[in-house]
C-alpha cells in the first residue's frame, strides 16, 4: 500500500492553489471549518484569488477526508495503522 504511495505524482500547481486557500483563512476558521458561511468563503476566495466554487470543493475534499479518517479509526486494521495518529487538521 505504502509503495503505491510512492507512485502518485503531485502537481505543484494544486498545492499552491490549496495553501492560499488555506493561508487566506483566519486561525478561528482553520480550526473550525464549520463557522466558514458564504460571506467568509467569499473572502478566502477573493484573498486567494480562487473562486468561491474552489474553496467549496477544497472544504468538502476535506470533510469528506476527516470522516473518512475516523471511519479508520474505528476499525481494527485502522487502529493498527493510523496508532499515534491525529486526525486531519488545517495546518497551521
Amino acid at each position: 500500500m505504502f509503495k503505491d504511495i510512492q507512485k502518485v505524482k503531485v502537481d505543484e500547481k494544486e498545492l499552491v492553489r490549496v495553501e492560499a486557500i488555506i493561508n487566506s483563512m483566519t486561525p478561528k476558521e482553520r480550526r473550525n471549518h464549520q463557522i466558514i458561511n458564504g460571506s467568509r468563503r467569499k473572502r478566502i476566495a477573493r484573498g486567494s484569488g480562487t473562486t468561491v466554487q474552489e474553496v467549496n470543493q477544497l472544504l468538502k475534499q476535506y470533510a469528506q477526508t476527516r470522516k473518512m479518517m475516523k471511519g479508520m479509526k474505528n476499525s481494527f486494521l485502522g487502529r493498527r495503522m493510523m496508532k499515534g495518529m491525529k486526525l486531519p487538521q488545517m495546518p497551521f
